[in-house]
C-alpha cells in the first residue's frame, strides 16, 4: 500500500516539476479598451534599426512578414501611417522559485529567455494601443530564424484586423 502511494507521489511530483519546463513559448496580448481598430487603415514602422545582437537581415525579414500579415488584415503600409509599429527581440532575465512545503525544500534560480514583442501606437497621440509578446521564444544568445518567425506568427495571429 505504501509503495503504491510513494509511486503515485513520485509520478505526481515529476509532472509538477516538468510542467513549467515543457510549457514552451507564452503569448500575451493587451489592447487599449477605448480603441477601435476599424478606425485605423494605415501603418508605418517607428524604426527599422534592428536591436543589438540581432541579425539585421533576419530582423528585416521578420518586418516583411509582419507587413504582409498586416496587409492581409486590411491595413496599408504608409510612411505616414496612423499606427506606428515597434518590433523588439531581446533577453529577459527570469527568476523562478521552487517550493516543496512538506520537506522544507526551497530553491531559487535565474535563467534568460528570449522575448519577441510587437507594439502598436497611435501615430498622432503617441499612445500605445496594442501590445503582443511571446516569451521564452528564442535563444537570446543566438536567435534561430525559424523560432523567431514562429513567435512573430503567434503574435500576428492575435493582432486585430482592420
Amino acid at each position: 500500500m505504501h509503495r503504491k502511494l510513494l509511486i503515485a507521489l513520485g509520478a505526481a511530483s515529476a509532472l509538477i516539476i516538468a510542467a513549467p519546463a515543457s510549457s514552451g513559448p507564452r503569448l500575451t496580448t493587451d489592447k487599449a479598451h477605448s480603441v477601435n481598430f476599424a478606425n485605423y487603415k494605415t501603418f508605418t514602422w517607428a524604426s527599422t534599426t534592428p536591436p543589438k545582437g540581432l541579425n539585421p537581415v533576419q530582423y528585416h525579414r521578420v518586418m516583411a512578414v509582419i507587413t504582409n500579415d498586416l496587409k492581409n488584415k486590411g491595413y496599408t503600409h504608409d510612411p505616414n501611417g496612423e499606427l506606428s509599429l515597434v518590433l523588439t527581440a531581446n533577453k529577459l532575465t527570469k527568476v523562478d522559485l521552487d517550493n516543496w512545503h512538506h520537506w522544507g525544500y526551497h530553491d531559487a534560480y535565474t535563467h534568460s529567455e528570449g522575448q519577441v514583442s510587437l507594439d502598436a501606437f497611435d501615430t498622432k497621440t503617441k499612445l500605445a494601443v496594442w501590445h503582443g509578446q511571446v516569451t521564452d521564444a528564442i535563444n537570446p544568445r543566438k536567435p534561430d530564424a525559424d523560432k523567431l518567425l514562429a513567435a512573430v506568427n503567434k503574435i500576428m495571429s492575435e493582432f486585430p484586423a482592420h
